[in-house]
This record gives C-alpha cells, sequence and structure tokens, in this order.
C-alpha cells in the first residue's frame, strides 16, 4: 500500500488497470470459467432441491440465449424478477451471451418505486416467476408489472431437455475458445453497458446506476486477488440479485471462478438458511448484520459445522455483535467489509491472516478491529473536507472518495447527480470515513445520518445503539428504534426518535444521561410507529424515516 502526497491511498491502482482481462465480455469469461471440469457440481438450489454442475449451467444458460435473441430481438434491457435461485443466475448470464443489459429489478419495494424504475430504465419485458408475482400481488393487487410478463419456469419447459442436451453435449467437448465461436458469444464488454442495478433508495427515489462489463469484470478480478473465496468454497447465496453483491458473486464471480454455491431464495427464511447451511456444506456466508443477528439466535454449532467466514456488509455492525458472535462460533469468524452499488459493489474487507493472495495484493493479509478492512487492489481512496471539497492528510475524518476500475460511469440519464457524484474519475460515497497509512479503512457513518445541533455534529447510528443497549432491545431480530431529524429555529436540527415499542421518555432520558450521552445526543421527541421502516436489502428506509421525521410535532 502506498500513500501519495500523505493524503491518497494507493493500491496498485495504475498496475491492476492496465490488466487486458478487465476489458473482457462477461459471458465470454463466464464460458471460459464454466467449461473447464465440466462435470464439477456448480450449484446445489436448496429451494428447488436440485445438484448442477458447471457444464449443465453452460446449458441452460446457452438455450436461454436462444430464447432471448428469438424473442426480444429489439430490446436492449429486459427485467428480471427473480430471488436468488439457479434460474435467476442462468437467465443473468444468458442476458450477457444474448448482448442485452440485465435490470434485476427489486420486487420487495413500493408499486411507486418499482414503477419509477420501470420507466427509468425503459423495461418493456419482465422473465420472473408466476408464484413470486402472485405473492407480490397478494399484498399489492396493482403492482405495475410490465404488459409482457413470462415465467421463467414455462420458458424452460418450452425450450424442453432436448434442446438443453445438445448444449451440453457441445459444452462436454469443445474446449472455450470454441464454444465462444460457435454460440457467438460476444467478447468485446469494456465500458459496454451490462446491467443497470438500482440503489437502495434509503435516502429517497431509486436511482439507475450503470455498470459496465469492465466494473464487474474488475470488482470479480478484486476478489479473487484478496483469496479469501476459493475454488475450494461453497458461498451460500442467498442475496437477491437486485442488490449489486448478489448479482456481482453469485453471477459473476462464481462463474468466471469456478466457485460452488448454494442457493436459498431469501435470507430471510431463517430455518431453510440454517438446513441449507448445514446438509449443502456452505464456507462462506455473505449477509447484513440484520440478517445475521437472527441466524446467530438460532443457529447451532451444527448449523455452521463447514461455515469458515461471515462477512457483513450493506450496514454498520451494532457494537459489541463480532465479539458475541465469534464468542458463540469460535469457529466461524466474523468480518465486516464495506461496499456501494457504484463501486459495483465490494471496496474492502477484513481478511484472515496469511492468506495466500494474487500478484496485486502485496502486504500480508488482515484485520482491524472496527475498521471495514484494507482498500481493494487497484483502487485509491481519499477522504474531503465536506465544505471545501480537498483532500485532507491521511488519518483525519472526511468524505470518503474512491477511484478504481470498479467505478461505475454514472446514473441513467441524471447528469446533475453524475456532476455531483463523480469528478474528474473520483467517486463521492456520501460516507464519512477515516483512512490509516496501512491502508485500513474506518467508516464513521453516512453524511446525510448526522445532524448539526447546536454546532455539533452528532451521529443518528450512534445515538441508536446507544438508546437500543438501555432498553434492552439490541439483540432484537428486527430494528425497534430508528433516529431522524427535523429542522429546529433554535438549534438548527432536533432529533426525532421513531420507536416501534413504547417509551417513557423521561425515564429514557434519565438513563441515557447515566450511560454517559451527552445531552446533545439524547432525543426530546418520540413517534410511536407500528414498524421501523426497512427495505428489502435489510437496511433502514432513511426516506421513509426522513418523511416521517420531517412531520413530527416538536
Amino acid at each position: 500500500m502506498k500513500v501519495i502526497e500523505s493524503k491518497i491511498l494507493d493500491s496498485l491502482f495504475d498496475e491492476f488497470d492496465k490488466q487486458e482481462s478487465l476489458n473482457s465480455n462477461l459471458a465470454a469469461a463466464a464460458v471460459r470459467g464454466l467449461s473447464k471440469d465440466t462435470k464439477k457440481e456448480q450449484v446445489y438450489d436448496y429451494s428447488l432441491n436440485r445438484h448442477l454442475d458447471r457444464g449443465t449451467t453452460l446449458a441452460v444458460a446457452l438455450a436461454l440465449k436462444d430464447y432471448i435473441e428469438k424473442n426480444y430481438p429489439g430490446q436492449k434491457r429486459i427485467g428480471i424478477a427473480l430471488p436468488a435461485c439457479f434460474p435467476g443466475a442462468a437467465l443473468n448470464l444468458a442476458m450477457q451471451m444474448a448482448g442485452k443489459s440485465s435490470v434485476n429489478l427489486n420486487f420487495t419495494m413500493g408499486a411507486n418505486a418499482f414503477q419509477a424504475c420501470i420507466e427509468k430504465a425503459e423495461i418493456k419485458s419482465i422473465i420472473g416467476s408466476d408464484k413470486v408475482r402472485a405473492k407480490v400481488c397478494e399484498h399489492s393487487p396493482n403492482y405495475p408489472w410490465t404488459g409482457d410478463f413470462r415465467d421463467i419456469g414455462a420458458i424452460l419447459k418450452s425450450i424442453g431437455k432436448r434442446r438443453i442436451a445438445l448444449k451440453l453435449a457441445a459444452v462436454r467437448l469443445l474446449p472455450a475458445a470454441l464454444l465462444i465461436k460457435l454460440f457467438k458469444i460476444p467478447t468485446e464488454g469494456g465500458d459496454r453497458e451490462a446491467s443497470i442495478i438500482f440503489t437502495s433508495g434509503s435516502e429517497g427515489s431509486p436511482k439507475a446506476a450503470v455498470l459496465t462489463h469492465r466494473n464487474l469484470m474488475a470488482n470479480a478480478t478484486q476478489m479473487h486477488n484478496l483469496g479469501i473465496v476459493t475454488e475450494g468454497d461453497t458461498l451460500h447465496a442467498n442475496l437477491p440479485f437486485f442488490h449489486s453483491f448478489g448479482q456481482s458473486i453469485q453471477v459473476w464471480f462464481c462463474s468466471i471462478f469456478g466457485v460452488r454455491q448454494l442457493f436459498v431464495q431469501s435470507p430471510l427464511e431463517v430455518q431453510a438458511n440454517l438446513d441449507a447451511c448445514r446438509k449443502g456444506g456452505s464456507t462462506i456466508l455473505i449477509s447484513t448484520p440484520t440478517f445475521l443477528r437472527a441466524y446467530y439466535k438460532k443457529a447451532t454449532q451444527e448449523d455452521f459445522a463447514s461455515l469458515k467466514n461471515v462477512i457483513a456488509g450493506a450496514e454498520k455492525t451494532p457494537d459489541g455483535f463480532a465479539e458475541t458472535w465469534n464468542a458463540k462460533f469460535p469457529k466461524v469468524a466474523y468480518r465486516e467489509g464495506y461496499g456501494l452499488t457504484e463501486a459495483s459493489p465490494v471496496v474492502c474487507v477484513n481478511l484472515p491472516e496469511n492468506l495466500k493472495r494474487g500478484k496485486y495484493c502485496p502486504q500480508p493479509s488482515g484485520s482491524k478491529p472496527k475498521s471495514v478492512g484494507e482498500l481493494f487492489p487497484g483502487m485509491q481512496a481519499a477522504v474531503a473536507d465536506p465544505d471545501t471539497g480537498d483532500f485532507m492528510p491521511i488519518g483525519e475524518t472526511g468524505i470518503l472518495h474512491l477511484r478504481g476500475a470498479s467505478i461505475f460511469k454514472g446514473y441513467l440519464n441524471q447528469p446533475e447527480e453524475n456532476a455531483k457524484k463523480l469528478r474528474n474519475g473520483w467517486l463521492n460515497t456520501g460516507d464519512l470515513a477515516m483512512l490509516d497509512s496501512d491502508g485500513y479503512i474506518f467508516i464513521k457513518g453516512r453524511l446525510s445520518r448526522f445532524s448539526k445541533i447546536g454546532g455539533e455534529m452528532v451521529p443518528h447510528t450512534g445515538v441508536e445503539e446507544s438508546i437500543a443497549k438501555v432498553l434492552g432491545l439490541q439483540d432484537s431480530e428486527v430494528p425497534m428504534i430508528a433516529i431522524g431529524s427535523r429542522l429546529d429555529p433554535a438549534k438548527g436540527e432536533a432529533l426525532i426518535l421513531l420507536s416501534a415499542v413504547d417509551i417513557d421518555m423521561p425515564q429514557l432520558r434519565r438513563k441515557l444521561t447515566e450511560a454517559g450521552l451527552p445531552n446533545l445526543w439524547i432525543p426530546k421527541h418520540v413517534v410511536r410507529v407500528e414498524s421501523i421502516p426497512i427495505l428489502g436489502t435489510g437496511k433502514l428506509d432513511l426516506g421513509t424515516i426522513h418523511k416521517i421525521s420531517k412531520s413530527a410535532p416538536v
């Protein structure tokens, strides 16, 4: 790790960026990966009770490619509405093979947000599941699906076993180069649009992040260089494909680098995930602290007998949870990482000691308490002063900025937003962070999750953790409290406590004072809600929390 002008972390940025493989088309890279040792198991789909080898995975994707080319000849982008499952992975592979841009849609979001996503990406057709569609429509009868909605099961049935068998015969016999030529697989990738992933919408309307072939190839290559997930592992794959990491690791990383995966359709199905992990031999689980809390409560040592690492991201790990996890599961290391959709998505992760790493990871692997890990190879990082935008010395706290091949090119048709987010190749993450000279990143929180009260920056997450602790809510499987804010004429802003439980505010204030919380950090206003707003990814729905807080009386 190198420090440039005492302000910029550099992790072999120039050397990594020159790799010709980063310009490959994802489809061609996946064919090369899946055509090696074609009888080796690639997928165990627990929910469908199916075991599939690499050759069959590739053959199904090739058959779906033919279907897509025949039925959607003039469409650039096609929507996908499927949970974590083998058909969803095969369909994403097929989209790239057919030269399309895949748009994995979040069918857990509200009807208005879903409609906005459809319109932004100009989606005319969706391939999904009739069962999923029916389940969504139970709660939202007028959900705005496109007029052209096709069931993946019906599509596979119409293709038939014979066509897939013919593809499989070719896959078993021919090397990758001939398969790419025979089936006319695109080979040029680079800055061509590969996929659109909608941001979580945690702070407002979801934005359409355009990810290129180079972006996704870079992030897959970075993860491979780290050495924490190898060909000998089994990835526990329960992240939705509309989640940036769900697509990048469960479709591209595993296909390109030959990593077996175990699909479970939802991280919310706690018992199913524990059963699958035990039966399928998962060795690595990627999740959020919110979901992991539920697994922690119900899992036994036997459930996690094969598991080696748990990587947590998407939200801050609550204080003490990693230690609590490691005490119960000493053979399953809890490791925190960090990423965002616009970085395709992973940026850093805490690693085991003494990993065998790739050529772009020259320094020894490791971890640091309270950090989210070491900056990925091929990236640069700096923090900027929130007021001036100037980069600050290593060791100071500011807004995290990132550069690298995995950084996206911008949001679809949002030039003003892009101008704020991207400048001279640097991505403004909106997260407050501190960097150290060893290359580790310490996230302090989102800038939008701070309130300036009486001239002091008050972190919402810190207040939430303190309240949950004094009320004994820190082990709840779902958040029971959240902090928002609204304008206050006297002090600039006022904290608003949203609570899904009844709270005696005088008693709460006394307990927080006794716990040593500064007076400015103690909310004076509470809004009782039926439940704390949460997105399908497990994150707090900050947009809804802001709306509720904004209208709260003070």
